[in-house]
């Protein structure tokens, strides 16, 4: 049954958006490094905080936010552009790794921070991110 049901005629424009989410995803990766890399050398508290992907998953969330907006679900390129270059672009492994870390090393007032921080901030940057959309569209700049 399983079988059956993965065996679906892979469309032209299927194959489009599974080459576009794979490599936006990487375009996504790439800027999260050319970030997170400065942030991480220039920062002297990035052992008290991982600031580096605090940062990337906050930005990350304000666009998530706007692109979800401004573009409709059905719209082509959303997959392409939420999935693909937010979705390697933020990163929920490297902020799992680094709670684990923190616990690992009994910081567990910093771990407590940086969860409640980084949920909290996170979804306020896409509520942000969503006013911000409707903003641009209520002035006439529609994104279709």
């Amino acid at each position: 049954m399983i079988a059956a049901a993965s065996r679906r005629t892979v469309e032209r424009s299927d194959v489009v958006t599974v080459v576009g989410v794979g490599l936006a995803g990487a375009v996504g990766a790439t800027l999260r490094w050319l970030v997170g890399e400065p942030l991480r050398s220039a920062s002297p508290v990035v052992d008290a905080f991982p600031w580096p992907t605090f940062v990337v998953n906050v930005v990350g969330c304000l666009l998530i936010g706007l692109v979800s907006v401004r573009l409709p679900e059905q719209h082509r390129m959303r997959p392409i552009l939420v999935t693909g270059l937010l979705g390697g672009f933020t990163t929920m492994s490297a902020f799992a790794v680094e709670l684990n870390d923190l616990a690992d090393a009994s910081r567990n007032g910093v771990v407590a921070i940086y969860l409640v921080a980084t949920l909290a901030v996170g979804a306020g940057a896409v509520l942000l991110g969503e006013i911000l959309g409707n903003g641009l569209r209520s002035h006439g700049t529609g994104g279709s």
